[in-house]
């Protein structure tokens, strides 16, 4: 079996989408599929196998990507004694959305995309915990904490989990750096950010609010 490389990955930096392409990004088979490819080179058939699509539906998503400039050809490989040649693409841009751009789709493919994202959150977790990675070597992290804030406080959480996502951004680039000057990079990370409005806690369930200084 034979590999035929043909162009090198593209570098992780982020570039938000325009409205008109997160339209078209917003089905969940062309998401999922894409996530995929971000995460390694894969095939339209390894991408069925994997998300439990029919090979011809997925095939025809991963051509739109590569039409909508999503992913690019990286290699093939000669599968079925020679007879078949099996195409292996990588994702050129990242899914991200800046507000104009996510308030721009319908709320339906908003509801898309959390699904899917949601279901590759849950897939991660699952497959962490049953390969036993998930507790580590060193330094996992796991936080849930449910709060009720107000106005400004709201804003100061999304200023936060902003600022870590750009850092997250400014880490891939100088790993992607180094590996680039042959550092090894083997360590397989997940970093799952989320903050959301919950609906309000019933009254059997108000949690304790903490006093205010100098109560």
């Amino acid at each position: 079996m034979g590999a035929i490389p043909t162009k090198e990955p593209a570098s992780p930096n982020p570039e938000f989408l325009n409205p008109q392409l997160a339209a078209a990004m917003s089905h969940p088979t062309r998401v999922h599929t894409l996530c995929i490819m971000r995460e390694r080179a894969a095939s339209p058939r390894q991408v069925a196998d994997e998300i439990g699509e029919r090979l011809n539906n997925v095939t025809y998503h991963v051509n739109q990507l590569r039409k909508l400039g999503c992913i690019e050809l990286v290699r093939t490989e000669a599968v079925r004694g020679g007879r078949v040649l099996e195409h292996f693409y990588r994702a050129k841009r990242r899914l991200y959305f800046d507000e104009a751009t996510w308030q721009a789709l319908t709320e339906k493919e908003r509801l898309d995309l959390v699904s899917v994202s949601l279901r590759m959150i849950s897939r991660d977790v699952t497959n962490a915990v049953a390969a036993g990675t998930i507790f580590g070597e060193d330094n996992s992290h796991l936080c849930r904490n449910a709060m009720v804030v107000d106005v400004e406080g709201w804003q100061e959480l999304t200023a936060v989990i902003e600022r870590a996502t750009a850092e997250l951004f400014e880490i891939e680039a100088s790993v992607a750096r180094r590996a680039a000057d042959g550092t090894d990079a083997d360590i397989h990370a997940r970093v799952e950010l989320m903050q959301f409005r919950a609906p309000p806690f019933s009254a059997e369930a108000e949690p304790d609010l903490p006093e205010p200084d100098g109560s």
